[in-house]
Formats: structure tokens, C-alpha cells, sequence
């Protein structure tokens, strides 16, 4: 069952922010299940391109760190077993504890596990219930808030062409999911009603820089039912999935609108 966790954080020092500030959140993950579980921190180690969560960038950091100001991370976990050691890890108190993000301190202030009254990024629900909600909509928004990219070969590739988001998210869904998917479909009847992105660069934790999209693209899909119904929930699945690479790190947080 997909979930979220929102992280609210009280900055304690300030300062600069460094150009890969806002994925710094993803090593403080992997520890701290590490210490609730050594096995699962293990295993998301070395869980390759597709490991069974996602997180947000570091929301509302910007090129400075400001004392005692509020921030936010998303965590979106994706499968059962992960969900159970974090949950093992809030009864550690593990998420009480303070945060180092590089040179900056953090204070938890509270964590939200589901939905987060007024906040749109924080929700629960089933791989089923994903299914059952889809009615095979036409018309699909999506809002893209951090860089999304996608691989290619042996480059990085940046247009949100419809068969590269469905079938990344295909394969999370196949490696994650307990629901299967009713059918699998191509995107031959889905194009776009409306584009409004740019290019963002995403510096990395350990280096490098790839460059991505953000902004808002909405789908119209003319094929069968059935083949409406598998593409819209993909798209539902990407809110806590995000969509393309690095998605670990922050990048491809998007949402249904």
C-alpha cells in the first residue's frame, strides 16, 4: 500500500545552501532504516535503478539555509515490508532525533504518516484502490515540481514522451505493486492537449548535473476503455512513485490534477 510521510524540519543553523542541497535528504533516509533494520537497509542499498521508495527534494530550500525557519520533505514508501521497518523506526524514535543535511542542522518538528490536513502531497491508498479509482478519463493533468529525465542509452533524455513515463512506471508498478494491472497498453492514442515546461538542471549528491522538466502537461488518450483506464493508473501511481531517474533523490515528484 503506497504511503506518504511528511517530514517537517526547523532549521537550526544557516547559511549557504549547496547546489546538491536538495537531495542531501536520501543518505539520512538509508541510516536511519539502516538502524531499524539492517536487512532492509541492506537490501536498499543495493537495490540498483528501482528501490521500493521515493523521496522529495528538501521543499523550500533555496540557495540559503535560514535559522529557525520550517521545511519539508516527502517520503513515499511503496511496499508493505518497507513500510513496517519505518514504522519500527518512528517506535525507535529514530526520526526524533536531529538531522544533518551537509552543513545544516535540522530540528524534526512533527511527521505526518498518510494524509496531512491541507497538504495535496500526503495520501494513502492500495495498489487496487488505484485501479478501482481509475474511470478511463480522456483528459489527464499532470504537475511536474521537480526535474523529471528519463534514460536513454547512454544519455539523459528530458521530454515526457508518453511511452517513456507509462512504461517507467510500469516496471515500478511490476516490481512493487500486489494488484496487477489489468492489461498492458502502448501509447499510440495518447498525445498531449497542452504543454507548459521548461528545463530545469538537478545537481546531484555525488556529483554531476542532469537536466530535466518541470511544469504542467496534460494527456488525451482516444483509445479503448480498458486502455484509458491502464494509462490514467499509471499516472495516479506516479504521485508517490515520481517518474523517470533518480527519483530517490528528489527528482520526478510529480501529481494528478
Amino acid at each position: 500500500m503506497p504511503v506518504t510521510v511528511i517530514l517537517n524540519l526547523r532549521a537550526v543553523s544557516h547559511g549557504p545552501a549547496t547546489r546538491s542541497f536538495h537531495c542531501m535528504m536520501h543518505p539520512v533516509f538509508l541510516e536511519r532504516i539502516a538502524k531499524a533494520n539492517p536487512a532492509m537497509g541492506g537490501k536498499l542499498h543495493s537495490g540498483g535503478a528501482m528501490t521500493p521508495f521515493s523521496l522529495s527534494p528538501v521543499m523550500g530550500a533555496k540557495k540559503r539555509i535560514v535559522e529557525n525557519h520550517s521545511y519539508w520533505v516527502r517520503i513515499c514508501l511503496l511496499q508493505d515490508d518497507l513500510i513496517e521497518v519505518f514504522l519500527d523506526s518512528l517506535e525507535k524514535n529514530l526520526w526524533s532525533e536531529p538531522i544533518r543535511l551537509e552543513n545544516h542542522v535540522f530540528i524534526p518538528e512533527n511527521l505526518v504518516f498518510g494524509t496531512q490536513e491541507n497538504n495535496p502531497w500526503s495520501k494513502g491508498e492500495s495498489y487496487q484502490e488505484m485501479v478501482e479509482k481509475s474511470s478511463g478519463m480522456e483528459k489527464i493533468s499532470l504537475a511536474v515540481t521537480s526535474p523529471m529525465s528519463f534514460k536513454r542509452g547512454d544519455l539523459h533524455y528530458p521530454l515526457p514522451e508518453p511511452a517513456m513515463i507509462t512504461g517507467n512506471l510500469a516496471r515500478r508498478w511490476k516490481l512493487f505493486s500486489d494488484a496487477p494491472l489489468p492489461q498492458t497498453f502502448g501509447c499510440d492514442n495518447v498525445s498531449f492537449s497542452f504543454l507548459d515546461i521548461k528545463t530545469k538542471p538537478f545537481a546531484l549528491r555525488k556529483g554531476g548535473t542532469i537536466v530535466g522538466i518541470t511544469g504542467r502537461l496534460s494527456f488525451i488518450s482516444k483509445g479503448p476503455l480498458e486502455e484509458r483506464k491502464y494509462f490514467e493508473t499509471l499516472i495516479r501511481f506516479a504521485f508517490y512513485a515520481g517518474v523517470g531517474v533518480k527519483t530517490t533523490q528528489g527528482m520526478g515528484m510529480c501529481r494528478m490534477r
